[in-house]
């Protein structure tokens, strides 16, 4: 009996491991496919200017764009904008290059999608009615 109840332990927890690395389930599917592309796009295009979920403060030139910084200020559409087409050096300030001809306007949502889950709750729904009204 006790045998059983450690091989059934076991289990568990082999279950849970598997859930949290995500093996098993196969490829993810619908918001989770789009934060999971956003996050490679992210590593790859954004992270050694930008940093990570952590650190940082609100102040950060460049921005950062975890709870800390103020991403989550701004509407999607100007987000997007701002990463398409990039902004001009400014006194004090980096130029932030342009992304237009790297990334497709829908590469830079799942990217921001990506952001999302580095905000607070409050963080999400106020840019979330931001967006509401600058956007659509």
């Amino acid at each position: 009996m006790l045998e059983r109840a450690g091989k059934r332990a076991m289990s568990v927890v082999a279950a849970v491991a598997l859930s949290l690395t995500g093996c098993g389930r196969g490829e993810p599917t619908g918001i989770d496919a789009e934060r999971a592309r956003g996050a490679e796009l992210y590593q790859l295009h954004c992270v050694a200017c930008h940093g990570g979920p952590e650190g940082g403060e609100i102040s950060d030139i460049p921005p950062r764009h975890n709870a800390q910084g103020h991403t989550w200020h701004h509407a999607d559409c100007e987000l997007i904008d701002i990463v398409r087409d990039g902004l001009p050096r400014r006194p004090g300030q980096p130029e932030m290059p342009a992304f237009g001809e790297q990334l497709s306007d829908e590469e830079i949502r799942s990217i921001l999608s990506h952001l999302e889950t580095w905000w607070e709750p409050d963080q999400r729904a106020h840019q979330e009615q931001v967006t509401d009204d600058l956007c659509r």
